[in-house]
């Protein structure tokens, strides 16, 4: 059966292995993971052309969150350490998957409007690939 992005978390933890903690409530959530390039391997014995997978480029991963004082403060403590560990989970205990990556990340308030909520968005930059998980 499908499922809404009801209970979907972003989760932080100093350590891999440490204990996860919700870092903040988020409005919207990124794709998980991008295609890899795709390289021409086309040759002239043929009139086809034929391609094969290249590198993988991790693109920024941006999280929207509604802005209050507390849950920015609590981001940007975390700014500009790529040590910390990230995880976005379908279900509090990632029931539905869950995908967990090493990296920093980058706050800031969103432009407002006239009768809006004030929003805020989360950049992570991944150090390392993103790597499906087992919540325990």
């Amino acid at each position: 059966m499908e499922k809404t992005t009801i209970n979907t978390f972003l989760y932080h933890s100093a350590t891999g292995t440490g204990a996860f903690t919700k870092l903040i409530d988020i409005t919207s959530y990124p794709d998980i993971f991008t295609a890899p390039e795709k390289l021409d391997i086309s040759d002239l014995s043929s009139d086809m052309k034929k391609y094969t997978p290249g590198m993988k480029d991790l693109a920024d991963y941006e999280f929207g969150f509604n802005y209050t004082k507390d849950g920015y403060d609590t981001c940007k403590a975390l700014e500009g350490d790529d040590k910390h560990y990230y995880q976005i989970r379908f279900g509090e205990n990632g029931e539905f998957g869950a995908w967990q990556w090493q990296g920093d990340i980058f706050a800031t308030p969103t432009s407002g409007s006239v009768g809006a909520v004030r929003t805020g968005k989360i950049t992570c930059y991944p150090a390392t690939e993103v790597a499906e998980v087992t919540i325990s």
